[in-house]
């Protein structure tokens, strides 16, 4: 028999005190601490917060499934939206794995090393008189995570949006179906999404001289045949306060276009139910929300990890059988998910009032991001799933490599954006590749620069 050290709820109440306090992150010892001697995940909280058999009361245990019959007990571990997809109409259903406990699966292996070597050497972020994330000397930032025991609910944002996708530079395919209320396929599309950040890398260079962007941000739609050839670029400044500008190619106009910043608040083709403020909730620049709170910190149920090894050839996930507007993907405990809200305070016109993330501090990442409208209604859940690109495939030992050539590739592998006004749902997937394009964790800079990342790039893409 087990003697626990400590009682169910010790963990509970000191997450609780670091909100009222505003200490940062981990139980037992500071996650930092944890990270720079490179130990696992068990060393900064108590058994208890990585059991859902504890925080569910015996209840529910991995490798069972969460359905309307057993999801009161585990409500307190769920994001409103998510609780309501399984207890209401949906029906959805989720499988529970055990908790990843090595911090190393939980981001890329460039950005895990760059900030291992940050902690290490005291390298860190801090906001100048702008509020912008600079180093301690003042630079602006190059490295891994900026802010490694978030204390405020700032740091989180800003942790989210300086390196969305924990990647210097990113193509990624996106096979997306567009699903109506009762359940029918309406909309198919497949688009390339480019990110390539010009500062805060992980590779501590400064892309092409471009010390004033923070990124530039491409999407390119390679199929259905209504939209084949637009495309958009979101060219961010490395000052948070700016909107970044928005450009587009549309094959019915043949020309290059400038959008006004309220098109960040609607669907970029129709039948989507997310707008391009919604990704990783960080689409917009931190100082253009305001009001920035940490919530809660608590510990919760979510695809913290994703699940790699049941994805099909073209890396698409299997679907909940009586419910195909739904993965059939498994959630895993979280013992330390900060929670956290915003509002567009540098948007007067947005049809959002709050934006709430629910961030995983072990790799500063969210996996919710809920949207509530002008009524403070439930509008959408922005469901991201990230996790290494290993296991599966017809040996059972595929295996794709990232960027650093050695570890396994990590990306976000799946999304759901869930419109619970109208019960309509975009699914998207990464994809290995569709309709001539490929998804490259490798690419080259200068090579994503020139082919998606300018306006000159918009239209010869539009034209090709």
């Amino acid at each position: 028999m087990r003697i626990r050290k400590y009682d169910f709820n010790y963990g509970r109440r000191k997450m609780m005190e670091s909100v009222a306090y505003g200490l940062g992150a981990g139980v037992l010892m500071p996650l930092d601490k944890v990270l720079a001697a490179e130990q696992s995940i068990t060393k900064a909280y108590p058994d208890e917060l990585l059991s859902i058999e504890a925080q569910s009361k015996g209840k529910v245990k991995v490798g069972d499934t969460i359905t309307k019959d057993n999801v009161e007990h585990v409500k307190h571990l769920l994001d409103p939206g998510v609780y309501e997809q399984v207890a209401g109409i949906e029906g959805r259903k989720i499988r529970i794995k055990a908790p990843t406990l090595d911090p190393r699966e939980l981001v890329s292996g460039d950005y895990y090393e760059a900030t291992l070597a940050d902690i290490k050497s005291g390298h860190h972020g801090k906001f100048d008189a702008n509020g912008n994330v600079v180093d301690e000397n003042g630079k602006k930032w190059q490295g891994g995570l900026p802010f490694v025991n978030p204390k405020s609910g700032v740091e989180v944002w800003a942790n989210m949006c300086m390196n969305i996708g924990r990647a210097d530079n990113a193509c990624y395919v996106i096979e997306q179906k567009d699903y109506g209320a009762t359940g029918k396929q309406e909309y198919h599309y497949i688009f390339q999404w480019v990110e390539l950040n010009s500062t805060a890398r992980a590779d501590r260079k400064l892309f092409r001289g471009l010390e004033n962007e923070l990124r530039r941000q491409s999407v390119y739609f390679a199929a259905g045949p209504d939209v084949r050839g637009t495309s958009f670029l979101s060219v961010w400044n490395y000052d948070m306060r700016k909107i970044p500008d928005l450009y587009g190619y549309l094959p019915e106009f043949r020309r290059v276009r400038q959008f006004p910043a309220n098109q960040r608040f609607e669907p970029l083709v129709p039948g989507a139910v997310w707008f391009l403020s919604d990704p990783w909730a960080a689409g917009d620049p931190y100082l253009t929300w305001g009001n920035h709170k940490i919530v809660e910190r608590k510990p919760m149920l979510g695809p913290w990890a994703s699940d790699f090894s049941k994805h099909d050839d073209n890396w698409e996930p299997p679907r909940q059988k009586d419910n195909p507007k739904f993965f059939d993907v498994p959630y895993e405990m979280a013992p330390e998910v900060i929670v956290t809200s915003c509002e567009p305070t540098g948007y007067p016109r947005s049809p959002v009032s709050k934006r709430v993330a629910y961030v995983d501090v072990r790799n500063g990442m969210a996996a919710s991001n809920i949207r509530y409208d002008r009524q403070g209604k439930l509008w959408s859940n922005f469901e991201m799933a990230h996790g290494q690109f290993k296991g599966g495939g017809k040996d059972g030992k595929r295996l794709i490599v990232g960027a650093d050539g050695k570890s396994p590739a990590w990306s976000w592998t799946y999304v759901h954006i869930y419109d619970f006004q109208n019960r309509r749902m975009s699914l998207c997937n990464h994809s290995k590749g569709a309709a001539g394009v490929e998804a490259r964790f490798n690419a080259d800079p200068d090579w994503l620069f020139d082919t998606y990342c300018t306006q000159q790039a918009l239209q010869s893409l539009g034209r090709a």
